[in-house]
C-alpha cells in the first residue's frame, strides 16, 4: 500500500490506470492504419472486378461493390473510402477526356449544323446493318422519264415495220406485173438465190432509163423519208446550210443505202424472191448489174433534198397566196410525191407536214 497526497492506492488498481491510459493513447493510431489498409484493400477489389468484368465507368464499380466497413473508434472508414474513390474517379475522367478529344469537337460539330454532321459520319461496313432511316427510292415518275427518252430517241420499231410494208409493196408490184419473177419462185431457193447472187457483175442491168434513174432514185427518197419521220430530231429539221441539217440526211443515206442493198442482195429481195439475174435475157447478158445498188442511195437521198427545197421555197409561198385548202392540199401531195408516199406507208394523209398544219 502505497500514499499519495494522502490518499493510499493498491498496486493492482495503479496498474489498470496505466493499462487505460495507454490504451486511449495507441487506439487511434491504430483505428487510421486498420481505416487506410482497408480502404487500399477495397479499392484493389474493385479495380481487379472492374478488369475481370470489363465495367467501363468506375462510378458504377465502385456503386456496386463498395460496401461500408467499421473499424475503429473513429470512424474513419467512409470518408477515407470517399475520398479515395473521387480521386480515382477524377483522375479516369481526365484520362477519358484526353484520350477522345476529336471526339468531343466531332459532337460539338454536329449539334451546329447538319452538314458537318454528314461529314463526321463514319462509313457503314459491310457487314454494318443497313440505315433505316433512308428513304426509299421514288419510282413514280419513271415511266414518264422512260416515255419522254423514248421520244427523242429514234424509233427504230417503226422504222423497221414501215420498211417491210414498202418491201411487201414492191414484191406485190413485182409479181403482179413480171412473168420472169414469177417463173423463176420454182426450185431450190438457196441454190438459186447464191447463183444470181454470182451473176453480178458491170454497171447495167439491161432496164431502161425510166426505172434505173427515176423509179430507184424515188425508192430511195422514200426509205430515207421513211428514216427522217422516225427521227425525232431530224423530222424537225428545215432545208438549210446548217449541220444538224445535213447531218440528219446523212443519217437517211445510211437507212436508204442499207434498204437498196438488201433489195437487190438480200434473202427478202430481188435475188432471193424471183431470182433476178439468175438467167440472161435479151437485153442483158447478166441482168445483175450495180447501177441500182448505187443510184437508189446516192440520187435517192439527192431526191430526198430536192423534195425538202421544193416544200420550203415553193409550196409555202403558194400556200400563202392561194385560200382554196384543197389546192393547197393537192400541191404538197403532187409536189413532194415520195414525201406523200411514206406518209401513208406511216398512216398519215399525203399532204400531211410535221412541221405545220
Amino acid at each position: 500500500m502505497k500514499c499519495i497526497d494522502g490518499t493510499s492506492f493498491s498496486s493492482h488498481v495503479t496498474g489498470k490506470v496505466v493499462i487505460a491510459v495507454a490504451a486511449f493513447i495507441l487506439c487511434p493510431c491504430l483505428t487510421i492504419k486498420s481505416s487506410a489498409q482497408t480502404a487500399s484493400a477495397v479499392l484493389r477489389n474493385i479495380e481487379a472486378e472492374q478488369t475481370r468484368t470489363g465495367c467501363s465507368t468506375p462510378e458504377a464499380g465502385a456503386a456496386n461493390r463498395a460496401k461500408p466497413i467499421d473499424g475503429g473508434i473513429l470512424k474513419l472508414d467512409y470518408a477515407l473510402i470517399a475520398a479515395l474513390r473521387e480521386a480515382k474517379l477524377s483522375e479516369a475522367r481526365e484520362n477519358d477526356l484526353s484520350s477522345t478529344p476529336a471526339l468531343t469537337l466531332d459532337t460539338a460539330s454536329t449539334g451546329a449544323s447538319g452538314g458537318d454532321a454528314e461529314k463526321s459520319r463514319s462509313k457503314a461496313g459491310p457487314d454494318d446493318p443497313p440505315n433505316l432511316n433512308q428513304p426509299l427510292p421514288d419510282h413514280a415518275l419513271d415511266q414518264y422519264l422512260r416515255e419522254g427518252q423514248k421520244k427523242d430517241s429514234f424509233d427504230w420499231d417503226g422504222a423497221f415495220r414501215q420498211s417491210m410494208v414498202f418491201l411487201g409493196i414492191q414484191h406485190a408490184f413485182r409479181l403482179a406485173t413480171e412473168e420472169g419473177t414469177r417463173a423463176e419462185l420454182k426450185g431450190p431457193f438457196f441454190k438459186d438465190y447464191f447463183k444470181a447472187l454470182r451473176s453480178l457483175r458491170g454497171w447495167g442491168d439491161g432496164d431502161p432509163f425510166l426505172v434505173n434513174y427515176i423509179g430507184h432514185p424515188m425508192m430511195g427518197s422514200v426509205t430515207g423519208f421513211i428514216q427522217v419521220q422516225n427521227d425525232p430530231k431530224g423530222i424537225k429539221e428545215e432545208v438549210s446550210l446548217k449541220k444538224s441539217y445535213w447531218r440528219s440526211r446523212l443519217k437517211a443515206f445510211g437507212w436508204s443505202f442499207a434498204y437498196s442493198t438488201q433489195f437487190e442482195l438480200g434473202l427478202f429481195g430481188e435475188a432471193g424472191v424471183g431470182n433476178i439475174g439468175i438467167r440472161p435475157t435479151g437485153k442483158a447478158k447478166h441482168p445483175m448489174g450495180y447501177v441500182d445498188i448505187v443510184v437508189t442511195p446516192v440520187v435517192g437521198t439527192g431526191w430526198l433534198v430536192g423534195e425538202d427545197v421544193i416544200d420550203h421555197y415553193m409550196i409555202r409561198r403558194l400556200e400563202d397566196k392561194i385560200g382554196s385548202r384543197t389546192i393547197k392540199l393537192v400541191i404538197r401531195g403532187f409536189l413532194n410525191p415520195t414525201r406523200s408516199f411514206a406518209n401513208m406507208i406511216r398512216g398519215k394523209w399525203p399532204w400531211y407536214r410535221d412541221n405545220r398544219q
